[in-house]
């Protein structure tokens, strides 16, 4: 996948790492583990400032060097030799990712965004193509594995598994529409393995079953939902779940 030329993209999802074009996309150094958590903390920030401060306090803790924001500025002059002038904005009042850097999280949400706007437009080839996309750029592992729980950290996973959750919706509803059954099954079970009570999956994985020819297993699925609603929460399925449920009895009692 390519993405802007001539520009670098922050990979928040795994290790944190910067890619570069050349062609393709490719992984490059970025450095000592304060660098990369600099490049972290920025990239989770969504381009606001963060300041001198906030970055002090996620680089060093209760244990700060003697001249904490000389410390934070030659590590944005190393990152800016590294990569360009333009990669980290900012001075003494706080920084922020320069302009022309991308981060894989929030590409994921454009991407997220505009499938879900063309599956509204009644362009499902599209959107399942921008979910799909978005899906393959944050779905490969969890964000900042490497680095702790924190509370910036914690609200890049939390954004992390709500893009997810939206893609993996989107795309299965896009590829239903499409007739592309087997890809609705593949990513309603994606969004259910994530959230056992993810009950709008399970109603598109079921759609998904009968349009394949497999009523049963569409019958399995809504057991297995009711199943989890009683358990967890003591709940029913909703209206629209059961009334979907009553229509593949019916048909499967009417083909028999």
């Amino acid at each position: 996948m390519r993405y802007r030329a001539g520009s670098w993209q922050v990979r928040l999802v795994g290790a944190v790492a910067v890619h570069g074009v050349n062609g393709t996309w490719e992984a490059l150094d970025v450095g000592s583990r304060k660098a990369r958590t600099l490049l972290a903390l920025l990239g989770a920030s969504h381009g606001r400032l963060v300041t001198v401060e906030t970055v002090v306090d996620e680089l060093w803790g209760d244990e700060p060097p003697r001249q904490p924001e000389a410390n934070v500025a030659t590590l944005v002059s190393r990152l800016r030799a590294k990569f360009g002038p333009d990669v980290i904005a900012g001075g003494r009042q706080g920084y922020r990712l320069g302009n022309a850097v991308g981060v894989d999280l929030h590409d994921a949400a454009d991407l997220v965004a505009q499938a879900e706007a063309a599956l509204g437009s009644g362009q499902p080839r599209a959107g399942l193509l921008a979910a799909e996309q978005a899906l393959e750029l944050i779905g490969g592992g969890p964000v900042l594995a490497d680095h702790p729980s924190s509370e910036w950290a914690d609200r890049a996973r939390a954004r992390q598994a709500e893009l997810l959750r939206r893609g993996r919706h989107t795309g299965a509803e896009c590829a239903l529409r499409e007739g592309l059954s087997a890809r609705a099954q593949t990513l309603a079970e994606a969004a259910i393995t994530a959230d056992l009570l993810d009950e709008r999956a399970y109603g598109m994985l079921m759609r998904a079953h009968v349009a394949v020819g497999e009523p049963a297993r569409a019958l399995l699925a809504y057991e297995r939902l009711r199943a989890t609603l009683a358990a967890e929460l003591g709940t029913l399925p909703v209206a629209a779940t059961r009334d979907l449920h009553v229509s593949i009895l019916r048909a499967d009692v009417i083909s028999a």
